[in-house]
């Protein structure tokens, strides 16, 4: 046989060409293949309820925020010495857009312990705020 540049024998010349076989650039996509089609249902599952604790934890933020803003106003009226509870549930708490008003309301202190009796005690007031599932609860008092 002649040999053509550099290679003594055929064989020579056709081992020192770089490259993928056919059959090597099959078998590797149909691994990455299976690989893709066991992959993709749990990357799925998990990029959806990924923003769920941040979605949560925004409303609870927010129940934090508005509870925070009905004390402080509560803080200032006891400064002032303007308080009356009566008028704070009216003014403050009512327009207040999380307040479960089923669970907001007056209390004698009977009710907050348990005990059959009711002192003489100024009425407790039970502000109830809900977003969703979460839920947030205060007492205020004269």
């Amino acid at each position: 046989m002649m040999s053509t540049g550099n290679c003594r024998i055929e064989k020579e010349c056709l081992s020192d060409q770089k490259g993928f076989t056919l059959l090597e650039i099959i078998v590797t996509l149909i691994l990455i293949s299976i690989t893709g089609v066991v992959m993709f249902p749990v990357l799925r599952t998990n990029l959806t309820k990924s923003a769920v604790p941040i979605t949560r934890l925004d409303s609870q933020y927010q129940l934090v925020q508005a509870m925070d803003r009905l004390t402080a106003r509560y803080r200032d009226e006891i400064q002032n010495d303007s308080l009356d509870i009566t008028n704070f549930k009216n003014t403050y708490v009512d327009v207040n857009p999380f307040v479960d008003a089923g669970n907001t309301g007056f209390m004698g202190i009977g009710q907050i312990t348990g005990n059959a009796y009711n002192t003489q005690s100024p009425d407790i007031l039970r502000v109830t705020l809900v977003d969703g599932d979460l839920t947030l609860v205060s007492y205020f008092t004269e």
